[in-house]
């Protein structure tokens, strides 16, 4: 008993911080320190993995518990079982990686110390690219409040950059265990015990090599954040500061007076007092409306479309088509009168949206006030390379119409926002039980106002008119996240190739 309590003591701190680490209410410091205490624990034998695994999906369970509370009128935590399902399954990216990391132990420190961070980074892109859920359950999520390394790694990388440099920090500091007696960098257990001169010996080590890396991006991010375009050197406001228009956001009724979606004439009437108070576009909440066939959508397109020709305004109407085929829609109407945008939802929610998804492409028009202006709805934000069509057509302007549900909100509009920085342009987003709000290409930039707006509401907030910014990642894409996984892949292909030789041979001998 003695030594399954040595062994396993950690067992409950890692439930418990793992509660805190993820999901809805996660403290940034210990989502940071959590892969770390992960390793810790299962590289000690092969079983402690799985067990490794069966306690963060546990976490991530209780983290993120309230994810389908759907029904307003029902108790918390409705569906723990569709939950811990899908905590199952994200979890499984966790296995691999420990499970891999494990595996290359007993080999050189440059594969202790980089082989997981790679896996960590790939896999999580893998896995956002490949499963319905998008990057919805990356455990990054909860630092991106951390301005300067978000803005400098979202720009470079995207989130697998944020994924890398996070896990890195993670093996880091269990090398140090390692490195007390000879703290080398690239260099085999083997030669452990040979000389080496205190200058070789502070470039060769880990940390202070961690160290400078991350101080190089806390710089870069921090140039970002802190020189506005235009502001240096100690340039006065009214020579950089760019043009300000009113813009508005109509939150819908969400899922608390859903009968508000056929009252259509409530959502024209915010949506004329927003525009008689001078806002310039307005965009609805996601399923602000409902139709029941394409004849009354056209009714309530044609009723949009005289709003904005009578106002000169911009307005994106967002609704759900019930038939003959269901569809999530924002169709954006031009002060002209004219369909600008008619997008469906590529990305319906899976066990929440039946319907079938629309096309896979980001739609956008040009605009002689906010430039190229492009639009997609809620849960399209949780899948990165969709998002990169932003770049790849130079989009300025993004409008983001959401409505989430019960304890998500915040975590989701935060996680959404990384696509402005990742891809430059500034994005309007109006949600409902969410942020609502203008969010810049900078993390906590100069005009990055937002607000939490539950149901049947509307806000007028001041939109800088200024072109996209270019960003690496927009260029590159995801290239840093798959380099990542393919060198973590082969790393531990190598090492199953080395395993293998020495059987073979301890055969031979034999």
């Amino acid at each position: 008993m003695h030594q399954l309590l040595r062994d396993h003591w950690l067992v409950v701190p890692l439930f418990a911080i793992g509660i805190f680490a993820t999901g809805f209410h996660a403290i940034p410091i210990l989502t940071a320190l959590y892969p770390a205490l992960l390793l810790h624990y299962s590289r000690k034998e092969w079983r402690n993995v799985l067990f490794a695994y069966i306690i963060a999906s546990l976490s991530t369970t209780l983290a993120i518990m309230g994810m389908f509370d759907g029904d307003a009128e029902a108790p918390s935590f409705q569906h723990p079982g569709t939950v811990f399902g899908l905590s199952l399954f994200g979890n499984l990216v966790v296995l691999w990686c420990l499970a891999v990391d494990h595996f290359i132990q007993d080999t050189c420190i440059w594969q202790r110390i980089l082989v997981f961070p790679c896996l960590w980074a790939g896999s999580w892109l893998l896995f956002t690219a490949v499963a319905p859920f998008g990057d919805i359950y990356v455990y990054s999520n909860p630092v991106l409040g951390w301005s300067d390394l978000v803005q400098a790694a979202a720009t470079i990388g995207g989130r697998p950059m944020i994924d890398f440099v996070l896990a890195l920090g993670s093996t880091i500091l269990l090398e140090l265990k390692h490195s007390w007696d000879a703290p080398v960098f690239l260099r085999d257990e083997e030669d452990a015990g040979e000389p080496i001169s205190s200058r070789i010996h502070f470039w060769k080590s880990p940390t202070p090599l961690y160290a400078i890396f991350v101080g190089v991006l806390l710089f870069y991010g921090g140039i970002q954040t802190s020189i506005y375009p235009g502001s240096f050197f100690q340039v006065g406001y009214p020579d950089y500061v760019p043009e300000t228009v009113p813009v508005g956001c109509v939150v819908g009724p969400g899922n608390i007076n859903q009968e508000l979606q056929l009252q259509h004439e409530h959502w024209f009437n915010k949506t004329t007092k927003l525009a008689e108070a001078g806002a310039k576009m307005i965009l609805w909440s996601e399923e602000t409306a409902q139709v029941h066939d394409p004849e009354e959508e056209a009714a309530l397109l044609q009723r949009g479309k005289d709003i904005a020709r009578e106002h000169s305004v911009y307005i994106a109407l967002t609704y759900d088509l019930l038939g003959p085929i269901q569809q999530n829609k924002l169709v954006l109407v031009t002060p002209q009168g004219d369909i600008g945008i008619d997008y469906i939802k590529a990305h319906p929610v899976p066990f929440v949206e039946p319907q079938p998804a629309g096309p896979n492409v980001l739609p956008f028009v040009d605009t002689p006030e906010f430039g190229r202006v492009g639009a997609a709805i809620c849960f399209d934000f949780n899948f990165p390379s969709f998002m990169l069509q932003s770049s790849k057509n130079k989009v300025d302007l993004m409008l983001q119409a959401s409505w989430t549900w019960g304890p998500i909100g915040t975590y989701h509009s935060q996680g959404n926002a990384l696509r402005a920085v990742e891809n430059g342009f500034t994005m309007l987003r109006c949600g409902s039980q969410g942020l609502s709000g203008v969010f810049e290409p900078v993390s906590n930039g100069l005009f990055t106002q937002h607000l939490p707006s539950v149901n049947d509401s509307a806000y007028i907030f001041n939109l800088p008119l200024r072109k996209r910014r270019w960003t690496l990642y927009g260029f590159i894409g995801d290239t840093f996240g798959y380099i990542c996984l393919v060198l973590g892949i082969a790393a531990a292909g190598y090492r199953l190739y080395k395993v293998i030789q020495e059987k073979r041979a301890s055969r031979i001998e034999l």
